[in-house]
């Protein structure tokens, strides 16, 4: 059984902590690291607040940067010099879960450049206007960077029959489909793992995920449902199931229990 390509998520604030998460990714043997360029536009701010019993608690805001505090040729350079594997770069707005604080325009400029840099992958979400949208992805060809054509619902979860539908009209829009929802309770990531399974003959490649409850269920089994991509993370607890993610070392050790080998 071929296994899916491993990619392993990476949200620095900046790029020396991406570079050292990016050299732990490469050791775990991922086959890509997705590089959440967004995230460098946002900076982690401890916050004391009293709670209702008048006890002070701290938490961590994500507060957003200006835009020109992102030197962005720069910063692509030194994620391609410094990073040996291939990388999906993704800029993700807000709109789709991402923490981008600037414009459409100013986005897919950043698109634009990582794409003319020659990266190996770039996430072109389905929600780009049209005609901005077959622009890039031209660019892409032209470039030889593959395309991961996505969608992020983060709200809801489609029915089995919507999603199936949503895979095999986007199968052009990219070299894999991601469909990623936010799933409120197990029929939702029921209908997740449904239409990955009466999709796994079909010639298309996709992933299909959860963020929720059961989100991990279609990560989990992606061998068996024949996800052509699968993402994971470094980070480790317990928490990280009711979040629908997944630590890559138990992700493998997962595949190996169930018995999911090359």
């Amino acid at each position: 059984m071929a296994l899916p390509l491993i990619c392993i998520t990476l949200e620095g604030n900046d790029i020396a902590y991406i570079l050292k998460k990016a050299e732990m990714a490469t050791a775990e043997g991922a086959d890509l690291i997705e590089v959440r360029f967004d995230n460098l536009y946002v900076e982690p701010v401890k916050v004391t607040a009293q709670n209702a019993e008048g006890v002070d608690e701290t938490s961590v805001e994500l507060v957003p940067r200006s835009l020109d505090s992102v030197n962005v040729s720069e910063s692509i350079g030194q994620l391609k010099k410094g990073i040996e594997m291939p990388v999906l770069f993704t800029c993700r707005n807000r709109s789709e879960g991402g923490l981008f604080p600037g414009d459409e325009g100013a986005r897919l400029s950043i698109l634009e450049q990582a794409i003319a840099s020659g990266v190996s992958w770039i996430d072109l979400e389905l929600s780009i206007p049209k005609k901005k949208r077959e622009k890039l992805f031209a660019a892409a060809i032209d470039s030889g960077t593959k395309v991961v054509a996505s969608v992020h619902n983060m709200e809801s979860t489609a029915t089995t029959d919507e999603i199936i539908d949503l895979v095999g009209s986007s199968g052009d829009s990219g070299d894999i489909v991601k469909i990623c929802y936010q799933t409120q309770n197990h029929d939702d990531a029921l209908s997740i793992f449904e239409a990955a399974w009466k999709l796994k003959s079909s010639e298309h490649k996709y992933a299909l995920m959860g963020l929720g409850i059961g989100g991990d269920w279609a990560r989990m089994h992606a061998p068996l449902l024949n996800q052509s991509l699968v993402f994971t993370t470094l980070k480790k607890g317990f928490g990280l199931a009711d979040r629908g993610l997944i630590n890559v070392q138990d992700l493998r050790i997962a595949w190996k229990m169930l018995g999911h080998t090359n």
